[in-house]
């Protein structure tokens, strides 16, 4: 049957169709420390551009690294609460920033 060829062709045409898509990153990324604002200027991949504490409103900040582990357990030297400018509180500032979140202030909400 030629019913599997035509799905293989198929895959491959939707395959080379997204290609573009899913690699496509600014040619002109923005490295940690640098100013972003989160349109023009694109942190590079692993980067946020996290805004200054308390400005929840607007894009504008520097480029941070996106924490892959946080650790903070109540009762803890760890345990430094944040509230987000979601109105959230996060056990610590690694925590509020592996979740992509501006900070509003420390402490709990």
């Amino acid at each position: 049957m030629q019913v599997l060829p035509m799905k293989i062709a198929a895959l491959l045409c939707s395959i080379l169709l997204l290609a573009p898509v899913v690699s496509a990153e600014p040619a002109d990324a923005i490295s940690a420390g640098q100013p972003c604002d989160g349109v023009a200027a694109v942190c590079d991949k692993g980067l946020w551009c996290e805004p200054p504490a308390g400005a929840c409103i607007g894009s504008k900040g520097v480029c941070v690294a996106v924490p892959r582990l946080c650790i903070a357990r109540k009762n803890s030297a760890s345990y430094q609460p944040v509230c987000g400018c979601n109105s959230k509180t996060y056990s610590s500032d690694c925590f509020r920033r592996a979740y992509k979140v501006a900070k509003f202030r420390d402490g709990k909400c």
